[in-house]
């Protein structure tokens, strides 16, 4: 019974239910009498109710994309995770927000594996690493801030996954 009581919607019937029979009792009189009361017992349960609703929203909006939604700048910044738990960035999120101006060939030649066309429809993403690699290198303010984010929200979460699984760093500039 208690538990019920704590439901926003059944406090609201409640009181309607008592405004009811203190109506049908006592008639206008008691109208007058019991309305300011019914407006002050009823708006804390309705603030409630629109509070849930609220609540419930975003999690039906933003749940199915937890972990999986990047934003920098106003950019989405689409980011997908492999078996290994390596966070791959979509390249042309990348080129919309730090202007990188390499071509594919030579990102290719520089990262090797770490370049890779994946997703549905097929795009080429960066290895979460090899971004921050190439960020690094850049003297532009807004690629810098891009780096750290990425460096932040993007990788770490991935390393922190990788150790967890147990999985070993790999260093993919051991290959000479």
């Amino acid at each position: 019974m208690k538990k019920w009581l704590g439901y926003p919607s059944v406090q609201i019937t409640l009181c309607l239910a008592l405004f009811g029979v203190v109506t049908w009792k006592f008639g206008p009189f008691g109208t007058v009498l019991v309305a300011p009361l019914l407006a002050a017992a009823i708006a804390r349960p309705l603030l409630n109710m629109m509070e849930n609703t609220r609540d419930n929203i975003r999690a039906a909006v933003w749940l199915p994309v937890h972990g999986e939604h990047f934003v920098f700048k106003d950019v989405t910044i689409r980011v997908l995770q492999d078996a290994d738990h390596w966070r791959w960035v979509s390249l042309a999120d990348a080129r919309k927000v730090a202007g990188i101006t390499t071509s594919e060939g030579s990102l290719r030649a520089a990262f090797g594996e770490r370049l890779q066309k994946m997703g549905k429809p097929r795009e080429t993403y960066i290895r979460d690493d090899a971004l921050v690699e190439y960020l690094s290198k850049s003297t532009d303010a807004v690629a810098l801030r891009f780096r750290t984010y990425v460096d932040r929200t993007v990788s770490m979460p991935g390393r922190t996954l990788r150790e967890r699984a147990g999985k070993k760093p790999v260093d993919d500039d051991d290959d000479d």
